[in-house]
């Protein structure tokens, strides 16, 4: 029963992260990131740490909200990290179409780069709590 109640608050929390990219995206959209976000600009490649730093989490909380999906199509992927990544491909290239944004394949890797983090985590963290599997 307990680790039930964890799974749900897990997934709850992947979802509110969920959620809140997506405000991300709309505020980006809109071209008012500079007026959220100010101090990444100030940062080296603070906007690739950004990416990097969100989409680790989001494939950190997914990886750990669906921890018995098995590998995906491409074997050193789960498949919750294999879906993130075709929707944040398309998400990418959808930038090429709004007038704000621009397709940056910087920004593509990093986020590819943060899901990788995210997985290596959860993975971690799954193994730890479960030696025996």
């Amino acid at each position: 029963m307990e680790s039930t109640r964890r799974l749900m608050l897990v997934r709850a929390l992947a979802l509110a992260f969920i959620i809140f990219l997506i405000a991300v995206a709309v505020i980006a959209n809109r071209g008012e990131g500079d007026v959220w976000w100010p101090l990444l600009s100030r940062i080296p490649a603070g906007d690739k740490l950004g990416h990097i730093g969100l989409f680790a989490t989001l494939s950190l909380l997914c990886n750990l909200a669906f921890p018995k999906c098995s590998r995906s199509a491409i074997p050193i992927l789960t498949t919750a990290t294999f879906v993130l990544l075709l929707l944040l491909t398309l998400d990418e290239i959808s930038q090429h179409f709004i007038p704000n944004r621009s397709f940056d394949p910087l920004d593509w890797l990093a986020n590819g780069l943060g899901l990788l983090i995210g997985q290596t985590a959860a993975t971690a963290f799954l193994k730890f709590k479960n030696p025996v599997q």
